[in-house]
């Protein structure tokens, strides 16, 4: 479905539930049947029933998270769950907000984090003692609470153990006498921690040394394989080869599937695929995608969705020359320029003189010195789709500001990453 449906069908449970006025913080990457509302002081996490589609990956569904945070009642740390409700199509949780910024978005220094982990501790062993094990205490679960404490949220993936089984789980990450799977827990927060606070010099040393930064295997090709399946296997050992996904790493940003072989990555394609592809109707439009790696976006469009036109652009000469391999491949010919969007000239007249209807610029930011000067750019067009690292509100009141009025938030990344779909 196409973003306008998803909101008809949004809207109609928001009206079912007697939300109309709440304000939309979340929506999944991978499940546009779920997101997280708020109004005033509650958080609602709302479920649509026949359009969701994770629920097998979660240990417990809304009622079953209800439950658990009922059993975790009066622990410091904890949401507080104040109803559960099942209508007719929309499923709803309401909890008590907790004021704090997520562990995965602060820039803290290690002794800070030393506290937050000793903090952490105390909640774990309390939840424990309630025969709760959260098992997925990612950075993004873990919230650092204005008043100086540690909260961690989403219960959808705990279930219940004896102390024993919770704590050993909790804190080594081994599931024990059966029960749902640990996705995270304590060690692997702490794993994720270092790595981020090392260079990416000493990161990749430290996998050379484990055996973990190996090339990632391309398959190898029949005799007979078509042209355009060799285009792709030399499109993706040289994205492997350039420093365009991962400086350092030898990886493509995405995997793919292309006649029968899979090629590696560090993400599917046919997830962002099947959600930046039907965001809106692109049959006839001009689309400009900055930052375009491998530029699958930019092909897709053109041969999956009757764009009109495609300009692609990237900083990185190695993987605009993957892209022309990709959109060869693919039997379509967008526009390719490389271009350093620091850079003194004047790009932005000559990007605007492709005169697009609508502009992707997803991770693109961040990378970017003058985010001013990118901003402005992106604000003489009346079409586009961010995607950024900042929170929902900071990066739509930057959108607001640049002349944009409608400012969807479309989903949030598997990196907890905000997609935007911004219209004047």
């Amino acid at each position: 479905m196409i973003e306008d449906e998803w909101e008809r069908l949004w809207n109609a449970a928001l009206k079912e539930a007697g939300l109309e006025n709440a304000s939309l913080i979340s929506s999944s990457y991978q499940d546009p049947g779920r997101r997280a509302y708020q109004r005033e002081d509650i958080i609602y996490k709302l479920v649509l029933s026949e359009h969701a589609i994770t629920g097998w990956k979660r240990a417990q569904d809304l009622r079953g998270e209800f439950d658990v945070l009922k059993d975790c009642s009066g622990i410091s740390g904890v949401p507080e769950a104040l109803e559960w409700n099942k209508r007719a199509t929309v499923e709803s949780l309401a909890l008590r907000r907790l004021r704090g910024e997520p562990l995965s978005c602060a820039d803290i220094g290690t002794l800070r984090f030393i506290m937050v982990l000793l903090r952490l501790a105390l909640v774990i062993v309390r939840i424990g003692k309630r025969g709760i094990s959260h098992n997925d205490m990612c950075a993004d679960n873990i919230l650092l609470l204005e008043c100086g404490g540690v909260a961690l949220i989403d219960f959808d993936q705990a279930d219940r153990k004896s102390l024993a089984g919770a704590l050993i789980g909790s804190f080594l990450g081994i599931t024990s006498g059966g029960g749902a799977k640990v996705h995270n827990s304590y060690g692997s927060l702490i794993k994720d921690f270092m790595k981020r606070k090392l260079s990416p010099d000493t990161v990749n040393f430290i996998k050379g040394v484990m055996g973990k930064n190996k090339l990632q295997r391309i398959p190898e090709l029949p005799k007979d394989a078509s042209a355009q399946l060799k285009s792709v296997q030399w499109a993706w050992k040289l994205a492997q080869s350039s420093d365009a996904s991962s400086p350092g790493v030898q990886v493509a940003y995405y995997s793919y599937d292309f006649q029968g072989s899979h090629f590696p990555g560090e993400r599917p394609w046919k997830d962002r695929w099947q959600v930046l592809g039907n965001i809106t109707d692109f049959n006839g439009k001009r689309v400009l995608e900055l930052g375009c790696n491998m530029a699958l976006l930019s092909s897709s469009l053109l041969k999956e969705k009757k764009a009109k036109a495609a300009l692609a652009v990237d900083i990185d000469g190695k993987i605009l020359e993957s892209a022309k391999l990709v959109a060869s491949a693919l039997g379509v010919m967008p526009k390719f320029r490389q271009q350093d969007l620091d850079s003194p000239e004047d790009w932005e007249t000559e990007l605007s003189n492709f005169k697009p209807d609508l502009v992707f610029a997803l991770n693109v930011l961040n990378w970017v010195k003058d985010k001013d000067r990118l901003i402005r750019f992106l604000g003489r067009f009346n079409e586009l789709i961010f995607e950024g690292h900042d929170s929902v509100e900071i990066e739509s009141e930057r959108f607001r500001k640049a002349g944009f009025k409608d400012i969807r938030l479309v989903t949030t990344t598997e990196r907890s990453r905000p997609v935007l779909h911004c219209r004047k």
